[in-house]
């Protein structure tokens, strides 16, 4: 039986790192990540596994991003269910409301995965973005 944290671990690893091709595998097809409403997405939404993987590939352009973490907090696991409390921290290229480029974006963040068989197939995302001003 597959470790579902072990999985999940590895899966925020490959997108911390922008590496599509090693989050593709971890993903079942009909994966389905839901992101609630927040600083970058107002109105939340819900995309499959094709526009996730198109997104992380252009993330790993950098032309937003030169880099970013995700300091895992808490990860509480039942059954095929992963709960991870992060941080997450990406390095800007270019200015986000009062952050320079070169600046730092954080979020704190909460996300719920679903595994079966093995991959994800569900992620829902709460993603509490700290003010965009320089400190």
């Amino acid at each position: 039986m597959i470790d579902a944290v072990a999985l999940v671990q590895a899966y925020i690893r490959a997108v911390e790192a922008f590496d599509a091709e090693a989050a593709a595998p971890l993903l079942a097809e009909e994966m389905q990540f839901e992101e609630l409403p927040n600083r970058i997405r107002p109105k939340g939404g819900v995309d499959g596994k094709a526009a996730m993987m198109a997104a992380l590939r252009r993330s790993g352009e950098r032309k937003l991003l030169s880099g970013q973490r995700y300091v895992l907090g808490d990860i509480i696991a039942s059954g095929e269910r992963v709960v991870v409390e992060a941080r997450w921290e990406g390095d800007l290229v270019v200015p986000v409301g009062a952050l320079p480029a070169g600046g730092t974006m954080v979020a704190h963040i909460c996300m719920v995965f679903e595994v079966q068989q093995g991959r994800i197939v569900q992620q829902r995302n709460y993603d509490c973005y700290e003010p965009f001003e320089a400190v």
